[in-house]
């Protein structure tokens, strides 16, 4: 006997006012390359093109097996629409994690990106304890950056002209959180 498969639920597993995380579902693989291979996104990442959907399908695979990564579908709290993704690589040697965050190009603009962000660093220290969570961003990019700030990171550094930005060499800021920054932020 076989089991008919079928897509799985969207379940929230942590929430604020707007949006939840939810786990990443192989069935909307086709939705997640779509948004990171947006002109916009490619251009935020810093990449000079987009990843195929073969690299792209190997790569979401192979994260599902991974302990150290975890990829969250962010949605919304009211009718569960996927909004984008968040994730964390964490290194476990140190405790900490690389974040990344990707909204769909048709959801930009509404303040999501900083609910996810903190939806994810809330998360990271609360539930994974991990000690501090990290990004890469390029300077020019600052939506993203105000983001960020808004959710909690701080500055940590600047490589300098070691990204591209429309054609032009740009700085690239490193961004970090620890627990103590979201504490001094509630007070």
């Amino acid at each position: 006997m076989t089991t008919t498969p079928h897509a799985t639920a969207r379940v929230p597993l942590h929430a604020r006012e707007r949006l939840a995380l939810s786990l990443a579902r192989e069935e909307m693989m086709r939705d997640y390359h779509r948004w990171e291979t947006d002109p916009a996104t490619v251009v935020g990442f810093g990449a000079r093109w987009p990843v195929s959907w073969e690299v792209f399908q190997a790569r979401f695979r192979s994260i599902h097996t991974c302990s150290h990564y975890q990829l969250f579908e962010v949605i919304t709290v009211a009718d569960g629409i996927p909004v984008g993704t968040t994730s964390l690589n964490v290194d476990q040697s140190v405790n900490n994690a690389e974040f990344t965050l990707v909204i769909a190009p048709e959801h930009r603009g509404q303040g999501y990106a900083a609910e996810a962000t903190a939806l994810t660093l809330d998360w990271a220290f609360t539930i994974a304890s991990l000690n501090a969570v990290w990004l890469e961003v390029l300077a020019p990019h600052t939506a993203a950056v105000h983001a960020y700030l808004k959710a909690g990171f701080r500055t940590a550094g600047r490589l300098r002209d070691a990204g591209l930005w429309q054609g032009r060499r740009v700085d690239k800021l490193l961004l970090d959180c620890v627990p103590e920054d979201l504490a001094a932020e509630k007070r």
